[in-house]
């Protein structure tokens, strides 16, 4: 598959592959239920009761159809299925048996699932928007709050196929996906993610994969579904520590044991980055993602390591729509960029690689020419800048070049002296490498050497205590020696105090 530049045109709708999910699908299809005794004991009425075997009937037919071929593109068993939707709901929706539960559900995603011609899953969504919505948005809810995996992930999928369906085909889409409780469904999709079973986190980033190909899902993961996001990131952050994972049976409780979510490379890489791709769709997104999320340097980890075309053809495309036509988006994005070396990690795809997609070579050689498009107009100033708003120092050639100091120190006092405090910030920061933190000692003691008068700035925002500190505590040699000699530089201009 060849991604394409809109953000709905190659998302499957909610079409869940998944071994372990396929094979407990087929066993709930012949696992018998007791509707007669269900009947009897007052759980459904005999009417109901006859609809369903009628319903039994005519969905066993219409799956001989379907292995014999026979259907063609005329109306047949498929629509008369579909006018049993508010049985299956209703049943659903008061039923306890997590095995009734369970073949109803089968039923009803047999239903929203598209067909190769596109009508079944179309007339089931228009039933359901019309009329059933509401019904079947608590049926499938109350789903998920069973201890059963197999059973909420089922349901959520449901949901997942008869929303995108509702977004795309139907006139009235906008009350049902308006009104629909996107939180809900997010944070249990986030407890997934969570679980030990590898086939529960992988079906769940699935059914997210669908999701997010309705827009205002994407708005509601990055701006009140954080939590589920940032668990998604977390997972994608694994695969490269290359966690493995539990792949049994979805039906059943979760283990004891608090779960993190485990992993399985690199299909997992791959569908993490693919909500990513969605949710940059959405510029004032893609403008902030790497800014809350710090994935540009995960992605460039993935795509050198990447064994599969489609992982690195998600990528790329993602850093695309990360730069995009979008001028704040590329303001935002082209820095961290280049600290996190997309451009090296781009050159070695096209020239390291032996590429067999030709759209994909086309796509790496079209994102490296934007990128140098924004980096050619840039100063070794402005390189540093973009430098010290990422937090990533390192020993490039700037840092030790007194030239440059000479030239540019005054500039750090600038817009209330930034730059310096930028650098403070990285002293504090937990999540700092000790050589970012060795290069901030540096530069501030370059900064101190030719502007004597910034040792005031640095003790009035507690920078010259932070590196005191750091001359004694810091485990590393290195940072220990900077900061020394940005205590030792202070100490020469004591007497300006």
């Amino acid at each position: 598959m060849t991604t394409t530049a809109t953000a709905s045109d190659d998302v499957p709708l909610a079409m869940v592959n998944n071994q372990f999910f396929d094979e407990f699908t087929d066993k709930v299809r012949v696992k018998p239920i007791p509707w007669e005794g269900y009947s009897r004991a007052g759980l459904i009425s005999s009417e109901e009761l006859a609809r369903l075997k009628e319903f039994q009937q005519l969905s066993q037919k219409e799956q001989q159809q379907r292995s014999a071929g026979e259907q063609d593109g005329s109306e047949g068993t498929d629509s008369q299925l579909v006018r049993f939707i508010p049985l299956l709901v209703g049943l659903a929706e008061k039923l306890s048996s997590i095995d009734a539960l369970q073949y109803l559900l089968v039923m009803l995603d047999d239903l929203v699932v598209e067909d190769k011609n596109g009508r079944a899953a179309s007339e089931a969504v228009k039933v359901l928007a019309a009329d059933n919505m509401e019904a079947l948005t608590k049926a499938m809810f109350r789903c998920t709050e069973r201890k059963d995996d197999y059973l909420g992930l089922k349901a959520c999928k449901i949901m997942a196929g008869v929303l995108v369906g509702v977004s795309l085909k139907t006139s009235g889409r906008a009350a049902a996906v308006r009104n629909f409780s996107f939180t809900r469904m997010f944070a249990y999709l986030e407890r997934c993610m969570r679980s030990e079973l590898t086939s529960v986190v992988d079906v769940a980033l699935q059914v997210t994969q669908s999701l997010l190909r309705v827009q205002r899902a994407r708005s509601v993961l990055y701006n009140e579904s954080a939590s589920c996001l940032a668990q998604m990131v977390d997972v994608l952050r694994r695969t490269v520590r290359g966690n493995g994972g539990n792949g049994a049976s979805l039906s059943g409780a979760r283990p004891a044991a608090a779960a993190t979510g485990v992993v399985a490379v690199p299909q997992t890489q791959y569908e993490v980055v693919f909500c990513l791709w969605l949710l940059t769709f959405e510029k004032p997104i893609a403008a902030t993602l790497n800014k809350r999320y710090d994935v540009i340097p995960v992605l460039v980890d993935i795509a050198r390591s990447a064994v599969k075309e489609k992982v690195i053809r998600i990528i790329v495309e993602t850093w695309k729509n990360m730069l995009g036509d979008d001028d704040k988006a590329a303001a935002a994005n082209v820095p961290n960029m280049l600290v996190a070396k997309v451009p090296a990690c781009l050159t070695t795809l096209a020239t390291g690689r032996n590429l067999k997609d030709e759209d994909l070579r086309a796509s790496i050689q079209q994102l490296s020419e934007d990128l140098a498009a924004h980096t050619g107009v840039m100063t070794t100033w402005d390189e540093y800048l973009n430098e010290v708003a990422s937090g990533k120092l390192e020993w490039s050639p700037a840092h030790r070049s007194e030239q440059f100091w000479k030239l540019h120190v005054a500039k750090m006092d600038e817009h209330n002296h930034r730059v310096v405090r930028q650098l403070a910030a990285v002293l504090d920061s937990p999540s700092a490498s000790e050589t970012a933190q060795s290069v901030a000692c540096h530069d501030l003691s370059q900064y101190v050497k030719f502007n004597p008068d910034g040792k005031k700035l640095l003790a009035r925002i507690g920078a010259k205590t932070r590196i005191m500190g750091l001359m004694t505590a810091s485990q590393s040699a290195e940072v220990r020696y900077e900061a020394l000699m940005c205590v030792q530089q202070l100490m020469l201009n004591a007497w300006r105090v």
